[in-house]
């Protein structure tokens, strides 16, 4: 129906050019009358089918014939050049028509070309979110298993009579540990919600570099015990102005990783320093190091690498996480390989410095 409207518009157009060329105006210029119908030819090429194009061409034609070459009236031409203008005028509109219907078609297929490509692109992504939630829910349910049954067989234990006074403390311990690690876990579902969401508030305040590390010390007790820390907190005078909460809950995701993959009889060294208007903390584990291809992929979400899979513990979470709380103050974290073995991560937060005679004041 709507190309039938078309074509119907330019026919009409052809004979409203006529009248008004004929009756109003009194053109008798061929090529401006020619150039004229050629443009309502085009314009129904691009906005119509070839056979429309076609059909106003012929239109066109016999117009252009009946009202404008002599003898004015009739279909018929007295003079060999008109059959010529008229000839050229026909091919012209049609091989014009054929180019524009070809144009349109082509960019018909590009755009058909460009809906394929964002279906795939739509399918790609829904396929990836797929296997997120598919690895997060594996996760969470390897992760949920395993500390809720730790606290099922020590409670169960601590009902037995005869249970001694350590054993009673020790499985208290146990007890005390799943749940903070559980506690631990559904932060890092919180705070993942909150990096998607955009929803993760900066507010900075003025600390020492010192209470940065003892927080995220603190956050992570549990996976830190057996570990031996050694901490290079830098000028306990400097006050800095950051956002200390954000700072503190990425170390500590950092420490967390660097205490999964240190070895039992190494320790853990972290460092801090101001560099110019940077806030720089170190942490280097003496672990198995991270394999070369892995480091592009280190802080996506979920990804474990080879010698993390060696582990029981751990979703994949962590360095995301650390990596999103520190982009949300316009910070970032970098990894690499220590030469003497191990990983190096390098924690890189902007600040304010605060004059050592303005703090004592």
């Amino acid at each position: 129906m709507r190309t039938w409207r078309r074509l119907s518009v330019a026919l009409a157009s052809i004979a409203l050019i006529s009248w008004v060329y004929v009756a109003w105006l009194h053109v008798t210029n061929t090529t401006t009358v020619a150039l004229t119908f050629l443009l309502v030819v085009l314009v129904t090429a691009a906005t119509s089918r070839l056979r429309d194009a076609v059909i106003a061409s012929v239109a066109a034609m016999l117009s252009f014939n009946f009202f404008f070459l002599p003898p004015v009236g009739t279909l018929t031409i007295a003079e060999p050049q008109n059959w010529v203008a008229l000839a050229v005028f026909l091919a012209v509109s049609l091989v014009a028509s054929n180019l524009s219907a070809a144009a349109r078609d082509r960019e018909a297929l590009a755009v058909e070309r460009l809906q394929l490509l964002e279906e795939r692109k739509g399918a790609e992504l829904a396929r990836k979110s797929e296997e997120m939630k598919s690895a997060l829910l594996a996760s969470l349910a390897h992760d949920l298993r395993t500390p809720l049954t730790a606290i099922r067989v020590a409670a169960t234990n601590l009902q037995a009579s005869w249970l001694t006074e350590a054993d009673r403390r020790e499985q208290s311990d146990v007890v005390l540990t799943e749940v903070a690690h559980l506690s631990r876990l559904f932060q890092n579902i919180l705070d993942m919600a909150r990096i998607d969401a955009g929803a993760l508030e900066s507010t900075r305040r003025w600390v020492h570099p010192a209470e940065i590390v003892e927080a995220a010390r603190d956050q992570v007790q549990h996976a830190l015990r057996g570990q031996r820390l050694q901490i290079d907190a830098g000028d306990d005078d400097e006050l800095i102005r950051l956002d200390p909460r954000l700072t503190a809950a990425a170390l500590s995701h950092v420490l967390e990783n660097a205490a999964q993959y240190a070895q039992s009889d190494a320790s853990i060294s972290i460092s801090v320093a101001t560099t110019g208007s940077e806030l720089n903390i170190r942490v280097r584990d003496h672990g198995p190091g991270i394999a070369p291809e892995e480091l592009p992929r280190l802080f996506d979400r979920f990804y474990r690498g080879r010698h993390a899979k060696r582990h029981s513990v751990g979703t994949g979470m962590g360095l995301s996480i650390a990596s999103g709380l520190l982009a949300a103050q316009g910070g970032r974290i970098s990894a690499e390989n220590a030469a003497d073995g191990g990983a190096v991560f390098t924690i890189a937060v902007p600040v304010e410095h605060l004059a050592k005679s303005e703090a004592a004041s």
